[in-house]
Order: C-alpha cells, then sequence, then structure tokens
C-alpha cells in the first residue's frame, strides 16, 4: 500500500482495524473528543523536529540532506494522520470533499505576500 493506490477509506478502516485489536475506544471507535486533543500532542511532537532549525537546515531537509531526521517526522506524521483519520470516520467527514471545499475557499481570498525568509 502506497499514496498511489490506496484509498482515505481504505486508510481509515486500517486505522480501525488497529483500534479494534488495540481495544481502544467501544467497538474501535474513541472518543473524538479526545482524539483530537491527541492530535494536538502529535503535532508538537512533530513541530520539535523543526524548532531549532534555521532556514539553511530547512531548505536542506527538503533536499534530502537529512534523512533519519525526515524518518522521525515521517512517524510523528503518521501519529497525526492516524488520528486524524480516526476523527474523521467518527464523525462521518468527506476527507476528500473537504479538502477541495477548503482549497475552493482559499482559492477566493485575496493573495498575501509571500516572504521565503521567515
Amino acid at each position: 500500500m502506497n499514496d498511489g493506490n490506496t484509498t482515505l477509506n481504505e486508510l481509515k478502516e486500517q486505522v480501525h482495524r488497529l483500534c479494534l485489536r488495540k481495544g481502544w475506544g467501544v467497538d474501535g471507535v474513541q472518543n473524538p473528543q479526545q482524539v483530537a486533543m491527541a492530535m494536538t500532542v502529535e503535532m508538537s511532537e512533530l513541530l520539535e523536529h523543526f524548532q531549532w532549525l534555521n532556514p539553511d537546515d530547512v531548505r536542506a531537509l527538503m533536499a534530502g540532506g537529512d534523512p533519519e531526521r525526515v524518518a522521525l517526522i515521517a512517524e510523528e506524521f503518521a501519529d497525526v494522520m492516524m488520528y486524524g483519520l480516526q476523527l474523521a470516520r467518527t464523525l462521518g467527514i468527506d476527507i476528500t470533499g473537504q479538502v477541495l471545499r477548503k482549497i475552493d475557499i482559499v482559492d477566493r481570498r485575496p493573495p498575501k505576500p509571500y516572504n521565503p525568509k521567515r
């Protein structure tokens, strides 16, 4: 399974089956409020990998210069995504529909100048 051949519904079900195997929640469904809070913890862990990087460090990361750090970032990103998939499944959120809706909303906003030196 990879991004090119896996649907979001398949991922939602894979995460749900993990919850069932682990005995998390009632019938594999965890409290969405707790899931949302857990996402913030995992997001903080993701951000720790960027906390003290300067712009050159980030450019090096993007160019493949630190594969070990990218692997750690990927693991934390997966945690965030798994909680997001649980939340979407539990609340019946169509991720694709909502992302496309949000793209439309952002497209309608006036552009803001981009400053890559931030």
